[in-house]
């Protein structure tokens, strides 16, 4: 398991971000993702938590090839628990 992004999720369209003073590209946020995509691993990605500012902050979790339904039952796990899982956006 680790974060999908490396900081809460932003507004679209969004190509620079100031993390600790520095400004960072757009591919910095998603470089977790990117060992997977490469990879072909299985990996998904879910809500768990809320930031402060109500900006929804995700997980993903990933496994050795050819281990998607242990995924999908870990995340059906994770989705009981998570402090996030009856919250829905306002449509």
């Amino acid at each position: 398991m680790l974060p999908v992004t490396t900081i809460p999720a932003h507004k679209h369209q969004l190509e620079e971000f100031t993390l600790g003073g520095q400004a960072m590209g757009a591919f910095h946020v998603s470089s977790t993702t990117v060992p997977f995509n490469l990879t072909g691993h299985p990996a998904l990605s879910m809500r768990f938590g809320t930031s402060s500012d109500g900006m929804p902050i995700g997980v993903q979790l990933a496994s050795n090839p050819y281990a998607e339904s242990t995924i999908l039952h870990i995340a059906s796990l994770l989705e009981t628990l998570s402090p996030a899982r009856d919250q829905h956006p306002a449509l």
